[in-house]
């Protein structure tokens, strides 16, 4: 029989498991955010976000990264690489290389702003797609041919599962205010 501090415990676990995604193939049960973004009394600087030890995993982890998707260097969505799938365990990583591909680089689908503004998440259009505020940003895009939402901007991202939790959104968040390292 299971006391109730053991009953508690499985309750509340669950209970976390299914607010911010269960295994790896469950789709994601997080609620996207109110657009804008509201960041204000949000410590962006602590705790440290590294790139190779937590947002790589985490677009290996919640990002299809097939070929057609971002998963190719030479044939990805948008020409933008956010490296091999999490199953690819033979594909050399460079971090430096893939972060310079992001950084001050425009968007094919938003020219105006970059994909990733080193610390300003709410300039760089990842951190838009992400959130999946990138429709309500008022921004002139190139409509994209493999978008599921027909909107000009496209879709949020992950395309291929639900919502990121908003932990997983704010590590993003985080990396781009700490102005985007490889580490």
């Amino acid at each position: 029989m299971i006391g109730p501090k053991h009953a508690l415990a499985a309750a509340l676990s669950t209970a976390l498991v299914g607010a911010c995604g269960g295994a790896e193939d469950e789709p994601t049960k997080c609620e996207a955010p109110a657009c804008p973004v509201d960041v204000a009394g949000m410590d962006l600087t602590t705790p440290k976000v590294g790139f190779t030890s937590q947002v790589l995993p985490l677009f290996r982890r919640s990002c299809g990264l097939s070929s057609t998707c971002h998963g190719s260097p030479t044939s990805s969505a948008s020409d933008l690489y956010l490296g091999p799938k999490q199953s690819d365990t033979t594909t050399a990583i460079d971090p430096a290389k893939l972060v310079a591909g992001l950084l001050n680089v425009p968007s094919k689908t938003a020219p105006s702003l970059a994909l990733v503004k080193p610390s300003d998440p709410a300039q760089s259009f990842l951190m838009l797609k992400v959130d999946g505020c990138q429709n309500a940003a008022g921004l002139a895009c190139t409509p994209q041919p493999k978008a599921k939402s027909g909107t000009p901007c496209g879709d949020r991202m992950p395309q291929s599962s639900g919502v990121l939790c908003h932990e997983d959104r704010d590590l993003v968040r985080r990396w781009i205010a700490q102005g985007a390292p490889s580490d």
